[in-house]
Parts: C-alpha cells; sequence; structure tokens
C-alpha cells in the first residue's frame, strides 16, 4: 500500500512541480549548513557507535563517508545536517523528491540517485559501495534486510514503533548518531519544538478541536493515524486526536474508513488532501456532503501536488520540511 495512498496524475503533477522549481523558492523553508558528502572534513568523535532497530543492532566502528537512505523521508533528516547521501529511495517520484521547495536549496548541484522506490534496486545499490545504508522510515522485512546487510551495515527502523509511525525525533536521533552529529540534531529539534509551542500559544482553540488528515485519492476515506507523521503534526499543533478514527487504524499508520463509518469523520477540523480530480468526486460525494465539518465549511483541502505543496510538507513531517509546512498551514487552519 503506497503511503499517500492516492492516484494523482504523474503527468500533471511533474507540471506543477516544475513550475513551482522555476518560479523563486518560497519564504519559510528552514536554513541549513550546506550539504556535504557524508564523512567529508574533521572526524567525528564518539566512535564506535551502536543503533538498536528492529532487526536488532548496528555498529558503526568510524562516521560512514557514504551513506544510502532506503527510508521514503530519510534523506532529509541526513541534508538537515549538512550531508548528502550518495543514494536515496524515491517516494513521490523520482522527477519530484528533490524538488520540493525546502529541499531542492539543501540538494544544491548535486545530482540526485535514486535506488528504487516501492522495490529497492539491490545491484545499483551495491554499486555505490555504500559504508552505511539506513532505514528509518520503512519497513524493512527480513528478506529485505538480509540483502541490504549483505551489502553494508544496515540500519532499519526503530524497534518500539509500528511501521511508518515512529516519531520525528527519534528517526533524527538516529540519524544524527550514524554521522556523529548528535548536539547539532538537540539543537535543531529544540528550535522546532520552540516553534510548534509557538503555534500553540497563539492559537490555543487548536487545543480545543479535534482534527484529521485524509487521503481521498483512490475516491475512498483514507484517515491516518495519531502517530503516522500527519497525525503527529496535527497533535504537535495542539489538535486532538479524534478517538473513533483511531480505534479503527489501531497501531497502523493509516486505515480506509468505510461508508458505514464515515461518521468519525465528522469532526471538527478535516483536512483533506485532494487534488482537482479528487476534489470533483467529493463536491459529487453524498455522504460527504452531509457530513456538519463539510456544510460549515470547516474542511481544508492540502494537496501533495498543488501549490504551495503543504500536503507533501506534513507528510514527510522533517526537520526540513516542517518549517514550510507551518509557515503555510497555520495561516489557513487560523483564518478557516
Amino acid at each position: 500500500m503506497s503511503l499517500t495512498y492516492s492516484g494523482f496524475s504523474r503527468r500533471r503533477a511533474l507540471g506543477l512541480i516544475a513550475a513551482a522549481a522555476a518560479a523563486p523558492v518560497i519564504a519559510g523553508c528552514q536554513s541549513v549548513a550546506p550539504a556535504t558528502p557524508a564523512g567529508s572534513g574533521a572526524p567525528a568523535a564518539g566512535f564506535p557507535v551502536t543503533i538498536e532497530h528492529a532487526r536488532g543492532t548496528t555498529t558503526l566502528e568510524t562516521p560512514p563517508a557514504k551513506i544510502i537512505t532506503v527510508g521514503f523521508t530519510d534523506h532529509e533528516f541526513f541534508l538537515a545536517l549538512g550531508v548528502r547521501p550518495i543514494g536515496v529511495r524515491a517516494w513521490f517520484g523520482e522527477e519530484i523528491d528533490h524538488t520540493w521547495p525546502w529541499i531542492k536549496p539543501a540538494w544544491g548541484d548535486t545530482e540526485v540517485t535514486y535506488i528504487g522506490s516501492q522495490d529497492l534496486e539491490y545491484e545499483k545499490i551495491a554499486e555505490l559501495a555504500p559504508d552505511v545504508i539506513v532505514g528509518l522510515y520503512a519497513e524493512l522485512e527480513e528478506d529485505v534486510y538480509t540483502k541490504l546487510s549483505a551489502i553494508a551495515p544496515t540500519v532499519a527502523e526503530d524497534p518500539d514503533s509500528a511501521p511508518y509511525t515512529t516519531d520525528r525525533a527519534v528517526m533524527f536521533r538516529n540519524a544524527a548518531k550514524i554521522i556523529g552529529k548528535s548536539a547539532e540534531a538537540d539543537r535543531i529539534l529544540a528550535g522546532l519544538d520552540e516553534r510548534f509551542a509557538t503555534v500553540r500559544k497563539e492559537h490555543p482553540e487548536f487545543a480545543e478541536q479535534t482534527a484529521a488528515v485524509v487521503d481521498p485519492g483512490q475516491q475512498t476515506f483514507y484517515a491516518f493515524g495519531k502517530d503516522d507523521p500527519r497525525g503527529r503534526f496535527l497533535s504537535d499543533l495542539g489538535y486532538r486526536t479524534p478517538d473513533d478514527v483511531n480505534k479503527i487504524i489501531g497501531d497502523k499508520f493509516g486505515a480506509e474508513i468505510s461508508p458505514e463509518r464515515i461518521d468519525v469523520l465528522d469532526l471538527d477540523r478535516l483536512l483533506l488532501l485532494a487534488d482537482a480530480d479528487t476534489r470533483k468526486w467529493l463536491a459529487a460525494n453524498k455522504l460527504y456532503q452531509q457530513l456538519a465539518v463539510t456544510r460549515e465549511k470547516r474542511t481544508l483541502e492540502i494537496p501533495y501536488y498543488e501549490e504551495p505543496f503543504a500536503g507533501a510538507a506534513m507528510a514527510y513531517n522533517t526537520p526540513l520540511s516542517v518549517p514550510y509546512a507551518l509557515d503555510n498551514l497555520v495561516p489557513q487552519l487560523a483564518g478557516s
């Protein structure tokens, strides 16, 4: 299942992204130190390091010079620390993932190398000869982990979280530990915490409201849970998580809400990852139109592929994308 659970037109998406990339970078991108290949500069202190993960433990004797990320958002954690992976896994698409407004400055002129999307290209990974392979926002099943660890030491997802539900701070700290930049990661995380705290202080009304993110891209209502990055972002803003929705989702990152249970989406706020075609479907959907949250205009459409790409920024929920998402989403939430 796609982590975006969407059927957007790739051709139309590419046109929108290309138009945005040609325009000046939208305000709100976080400033980061110029990125360098991993392991360049002075050796980091504190090695060897051992990272616990869902497949055991991995020990790195020295700072890795070449990093490949096989988690869908992992490259952004390293880029936020000024390190450019030599290979990354595509999520929204190989033509798109390096062009988002919040990430483009971090890549600079580097030509991004992709090593697969839903399926990994093991031969290509081996040819790149990485020092470490990292899969934090991933689900590295045993056979996949075995293949990857035969190429290089491999760090899988967090052992204490269901796949794709690990907290941003946990993933960022593990990425920082791998390259010996824990203090810098803590400083960046403190800055993000301060930004969210400011939003909660300025908008105490958020704490009085329930909210959820739904992807209707397959002409169904796919809701993301409290531990999904999208749900965590709403909680960080202060919104209350809807118990009935989370009971349906359980410990997974999301689940489809059946037409018979669409009432659980009648919340104080409903954020929809809807593009133009999906909006037409929503407009004709009688069950959706009967919800009070719809009739009273308490929904907010935040498409993945349409400017300002706030839906994608929230889905990534990384130290790079969060400031951008806050700059674009908070004014919309506060003003509607």
